[in-house]
């Protein structure tokens, strides 16, 4: 349950050394950098900012943008498998430096993906026009004369277009009632729209026109194709096969591209590191011939960060001071193997303030357990704890990735344990090693809000040591003492045998609630309303304690799911093709019952730390500690 504890450190080296120093803090892996340029506000100490690098910054950038514009480029090419957690490229500090070096190799990459991208585009629009000319031609393919010829005459005009098919007749007898010399003829008929061919006589062009607006006529025009309507089709699928040929040749040339895919991943990795040395050194002071830095490294890594700032140089000053009384630092938390998955837990809320507790190992006790018993099934259990294991010991990830698999390695011993107390095993309910819950409902609704009781208590009783911790021993005894006693008195009057010692407890809980809870009021009536009024918390209590039924629900839901898929899974059993279909459907029942209450135990495990469990002492908005260190996504 710990906040590591921060040390402010200001350096001051030579500019000529800065390049190897910033190179020494990366490696180091340990600083997290402030950056001066929101420290300083006095316009007199601008002169100092920024310690500029900004043209070398831009062209890493850009640089990088280009690798990891040919990196997705060749991924969409690269036939070989992807793994869902590939091994990281060994590179040694001797590859660093040449693959650094060579920028020209980079850029011809990038130049030959950006071609080789660009003709794929104009293929793809010259496909598009090539098919959106097939589908205007189609309806004029029975049409035997061809397009060039259909041309406007000295006498005469010929029009092809298309009009709605609910218009035709309507149309047709507009145009012989207008007594004009029009020959009309139907070439074909879509889903909506009848496609026709007119020819009439020059002077009837006003009426024909009129005619053709008052029925929403579309004209259509083959200005520069020659031949018949099939022809032109029948040329136009020939185009689309070159370019279809055209295309493979082009996709051969992105494929061999695919041998330089780890080339590319390395450099991905090295520009990125360059880019951050680049930018990091925007955060420092200069002089003419000194550059300062300002941030926070862990307590125990202030002799570690000296001795590597020793091994380059010996012309430098460093010193480490505690942070002020009310000064944030960034918040780094150090906890127990086995609890670092559960950090996620809180990360995914609120890190922690500064100043404030780390409520991860009190916490993970709580989640682990809610866990469990909201899925409680022991074969479950089994399976999500040695699948999740595996993949840790096989794929070692780090990071969420790695959080998430222990988080979930966890839960399933916790749903082992779980399941064998309450007889849960794939579905089956076997003798439990306590009770089964389908047969003593009562009894275990009793003692999921025994355990919530017991949280949020736990949860009072953090928010008392935050109060004592500070020197504030009245607010914990008024504030959390007085309503320890309250609720406590309140639960045992329930009690026949501790009614009455519940009652006292209750009333002086209660007395001491009205006495203390307005005390920061002025005037005793404001005081004593406030008091009286503070007493309607006990309805959040309850609520908060009702909240914790979720694990009651969910663990029931989990076993008579599993039932059901058994139930339905041997009724199609009894023939060789039944047994099979019966095993499947079994093992499909089963891993989605597994996915489904694992998802539901991870949110509402989660939602109880947030809403009950953290509502009680927890404070948030903590800033993360973001060391300067060397990142790498595909390298180690």
């Amino acid at each position: 349950m710990a906040i590591v504890k921060m040390k402010k450190v200001g350096l001051i080296a030579l500019q000529s050394e800065k390049e190897s120093v910033v190179k020494r803090l990366q490696k180091f892996g340990g600083l997290h950098i402030i950056n001066l340029e929101e420290q300083i506000c006095d316009i007199k100490f601008k002169d100092l900012l920024v310690d500029g690098e900004i043209d070398k910054l831009n062209q890493l950038e850009a640089e990088l943008s280009q690798v990891k514009y040919a990196y997705d480029f060749i991924t969409k090419y690269d036939k070989e498998k992807k793994k869902m957690f590939e091994q990281k490229l060994q590179v040694s500090e001797k590859e660093y430096n040449e693959n650094l070096n060579e920028k020209q190799k980079r850029d011809d990459i990038y130049e030959q993906c950006r071609s080789i991208d660009a003709k794929f585009s104009e293929l793809r629009n010259a496909e598009t026009k090539i098919s959106n000319l097939i589908q205007q031609l189609i309806p004029w393919k029975s049409m035997n004369a061809e397009l060039e010829n259909l041309k406007n005459t000295r006498n005469a005009n010929i029009v092809l277009g298309y009009l709605l098919t609910k218009y035709v007749e309507e149309f047709k007898d507009a145009v012989y009632h207008s007594d004009a010399e029009v020959h009309i003829e139907e070439i074909s008929r879509d889903k909506e729209n009848t496609f026709i061919f007119l020819i009439y006589h020059k002077s009837e062009d006003d009426k024909i026109s009129t005619i053709q607006k008052q029925f929403g006529w579309s004209k259509v025009t083959f200005s520069d194709l020659t031949g018949t309507p099939a022809e032109n089709i029948s040329k136009l699928n020939s185009d689309i096969d070159q370019l279809g040929n055209v295309k493979v040749e082009l996709a051969a040339q992105a494929e061999k591209l695919v041998e330089h895919k780890d080339f590319v991943k390395v450099s991905y990795d090295i520009l990125s590191n360059e880019r951050d040395k680049s930018a990091v050194v925007r955060s420092f002071a200069k002089t003419e011939k000194s550059f300062m830095l300002y941030g926070w490294v862990p307590e125990k890594q202030t002799a570690a960060l000296t001795s590597a700032m020793e091994e380059i140089t010996d012309k430098f000053w460093i010193q480490y001071e505690d942070p002020d009384k009310d000064e944030e630092f960034p918040v780094l938390l150090d906890n127990p193997m086995i609890v670092k998955p559960l950090e996620m837990i809180t990360e995914q809320y609120s890190l922690p303030n500064s100043r404030a507790l780390d409520p991860n190992l009190i916490m993970a006790p709580f989640f682990v357990m809610f866990f469990g018993m909201m899925v409680s099934d022991a074969g479950y259990g089994i399976v999500l704890a040695i699948s999740t294991a595996i993949a840790l010991l096989v794929l070692k990830p780090q990071g969420g990735m790695g959080k998430m698999l222990g988080l979930l390695c966890l839960g399933g011993i916790s749903t082992f344990i779980w399941g064998a107390m309450f007889g849960g095993w794939f579905g089956v309910n076997l003798r439990p090693l306590w009770f089964n819950p389908l047969d003593n409902p009562l009894k275990m609704l009793i003692f999921v809000l025994i355990l919530g009781v017991i949280q949020l208590y736990v949860g009072i009783g953090l928010q008392a040591y935050k109060n004592i911790r500070v020197g504030k021993y009245l607010d914990a005894l008024f504030d959390q003492g007085f309503w320890y006693i309250f609720l406590t008195g309140l639960m045992m009057m329930a009690l026949p045998q501790f009614a009455v010692i519940g009652k006292f407890m209750a009333i002086g809980g209660a007395v001491g609630l009205i006495a203390t809870q307005g005390r920061s009021e002025k005037g005793i009536i404001k005081k004593l309303i406030n008091g009286v009024l503070s007493l309607y918390n006990v309805t959040g209590f309850l609520g908060d304690v009702l909240s914790y039924s979720r694990l009651f629900a969910l663990g029931l839901a989990t076993g008579v799911i599993g039932t059901v898929v058994n139930a339905m899974s041997s009724m199609l059993g009894g023939s060789f093709f039944g047994n099979i279909l019966m095993v499947f459907f079994m093992i499909f029942g089963h891993t989605f019952n597994i996915a489904i209450n694992v998802l539901g135990a991870y949110v509402h495990s989660s939602r109880l730390q947030y809403v009950e469990f953290f509502g009680k002492f927890f404070e948030g908005d903590g800033k993360p500690f973001v060391p300067f260190r060397t990142l790498s996504k595909y390298t180690k």
